[in-house]
């Protein structure tokens, strides 16, 4: 490890639950469910006037705003690159109609798609992992140890864990994302991380228990 490296983290958090029909695939666009959300525990595991880049899709950016008053952003951006996976025609759709179209496989242990399915006229969850991984290139190429704030998606946070892990996303589309979980990576400036384990660091991904079963 380079003896004082110049590092910068950078904190996924996944948004609010939102309003959706049970036993449907959630719509494309839905609103946070209603509160109120003890956010105490999410906030005190985040830095206050950092950076942030928000998904801007309305569960994302309704999240952004139950947080702002606590956390106060230098800077809020809208990340396009950051919006969830597009399941096309599937959504608001009931699962066990979609079910239908895919049970003859490929098939996947841990999750209801495999990484390289592509719902009708929508995106795979390989396609949303070459959008994050193209945002991340830039963040390495501009970097900036200023702390960041990504308020996201489940799925984007899976695919930045694939990023910094180098893992197989068919080893990490079905990991466990909870509502307000928030991934922590610390980026090394990439110029100094010439030794072995990349300029990527997962710190971990932590359930602040602000929504409870």
């Amino acid at each position: 490890m380079s003896t004082h490296p110049q590092t910068g983290s950078l904190y996924f958090v996944r948004h609010a639950p939102v309003v959706k029909r049970t036993g449907h695939v959630p719509p494309a666009d839905p609103p946070i469910m209603d509160g109120p959300f003890n956010l105490a525990p999410l906030c005190k595991q985040l830095p206050e006037n950092a950076i942030w880049h928000v998904s801007p899709l309305q569960r994302t950016v309704e999240t952004a705003e139950l947080m702002k008053q606590d956390l106060k952003p230098v800077r809020v951006s809208p990340a396009t690159e950051l919006v969830e996976m597009d399941h096309g025609s599937w959504h608001d759709r009931p699962v066990s109609q979609v079910w239908d179209e895919i049970k003859d496989g490929p098939l996947h242990n841990w999750t209801f798609l495999a990484a390289d399915h592509v719902p009708p006229q929508g995106e795979s969850f390989a396609m949303l992992a070459g959008r994050v991984r193209d945002w991340m290139r830039g963040i390495e190429a501009g970097f900036d140890p200023a702390p960041r704030i990504v308020i996201t998606h489940a799925g984007v946070i899976r695919a930045a864990m694939s990023v910094a892990l180098r893992a197989p996303l068919d080893h990490v589309v079905g990991i466990p994302v909870p509502h307000f979980g928030i991934l922590r990576l610390t980026l090394m400036e990439p110029s100094r991380a010439d030794a072995q384990g990349g300029c990527w660091l997962f710190e971990g991904l932590t359930d602040p228990g602000v929504v409870t079963a």
